[in-house]
């Protein structure tokens, strides 16, 4: 996002977590122009928490996460790999549901535990609650480069699931399916599908496939005979063709 300015301040599976001067200016801005030495501590954890939302999810769906940045205009989450619709849609909502984590174990301090004494712990409360869900509601608003603008196509790329280490675009030539089987498997009917010639020819059985048994005596005379037609095997002279 920016050149320069950045400070490595930790690692995520090799990859660096930098946070950026500005971090401090977008506390500033969202603390209202005060001066909040808590939220100014809290603001920039909890842009690094959604970031690291993205990151795990990317890195569990075996994706490589190659960096983490926080700056004062958001964070980034770079990442690569051929992921699906559906798992872009997935990481894309881990961002939110990292806040949302946050936002519960906030609430459950508050609630179990003493209420903070000083402005400074209320300041970090405040950026872990309020702040936090407002931060929520505008990234989950669908328009690019918000997180809401992949986030809702989760629902629409259900259906596309699809195995992994797939070319890029082909998911929906293969989903289909693989997902079918998936499905089966997981209600536990094993319902076989319907056969084609490719499902006899390497031996697949269902409903549409009959499996042969002993051919009779007149059939296996006829195959017998056929062959020596062919090999010429077995054959007399009188058995010959004319023509040669």
């Amino acid at each position: 996002m920016f050149q320069r300015g950045y400070w490595t301040i930790g690692r995520f599976r090799g990859a660096q977590i930098k946070a950026h001067w500005s971090i401090l200016l977008g506390a500033f801005v969202f603390a209202h122009f005060r001066l909040s030495p808590g939220f100014f501590l809290a603001f920039p954890c909890l842009i690094l928490v959604h970031e690291l939302g993205h990151a795990y999810l990317a890195a569990r769906l075996g994706h490589e996460v190659i960096g983490i940045e926080a700056t004062g205009l958001g964070g980034e989450c770079q990442w690569s790999g051929n992921a699906s619709p559906f798992e872009e849609a997935l990481i894309a909502w881990g961002g939110v549901l990292a806040q949302l984590l946050l936002f519960v174990a906030t609430q459950l301090w508050l609630w179990l535990l003493p209420e903070p004494t000083t402005a400074f712990g209320w300041e970090v409360a405040n950026a872990f609650t309020h702040t936090n869900l407002y931060l929520i509601a505008v990234n989950l608003l669908p328009i690019p480069p918000l997180d809401g603008a992949r986030a809702w196509s989760l629902f629409a790329a259900w259906k596309d699931r699809g195995p992994k280490n797939l070319p890029y675009g082909t998911w929906r030539d293969h989903s289909a399916n693989a997902q079918r089987a998936w499905f089966d498997q997981l209600r536990g009917k094993g319902k076989p599908r319907k056969s084609t010639r490719e499902d006899v020819r390497v031996g697949v059985k269902d409903e549409a496939w009959v499996e042969e048994g002993p051919l009779d005596a007149k059939s296996q005379a006829a195959i017998d005979q056929l062959l020596r037609k062919v090999t010429g095997i077995g054959r007399g002279p009188k058995d010959r063709d004319p023509e040669r």
